[in-house]
């Protein structure tokens, strides 16, 4: 499973990571997780407002700091 954040650095993108980071530890699952800064791929995704998470590709969350019960569901939603 690949998890990216997506946004420049901002104080809520990197909360967001620590959130995502916390989540997969906590639910022992073997994911890579990575936080995209690069404006133009971020672009590529489509999204309009940041932070922004994509799960294997897909956006999942944009626009907020999700909650970690938000992430839990979304990845045990793809098991």
């Amino acid at each position: 499973m690949k998890i990216e954040i997506l946004g420049p650095g901002c104080p809520k993108c990197i909360v967001t990571e620590e959130i995502v980071k916390r989540v997969v530890n906590k639910l022992g699952i073997k994911a890579e997780v990575e936080h995209v800064y690069d404006i133009e791929k971020i672009i590529d995704y489509g999204i309009m407002m940041i932070p922004a998470v994509a799960i294997n590709g897909e956006v999942k969350i944009e626009g907020k700091i999700p909650t970690e019960e938000e992430i839990e569901e979304i990845i045990k939603n793809l098991k």
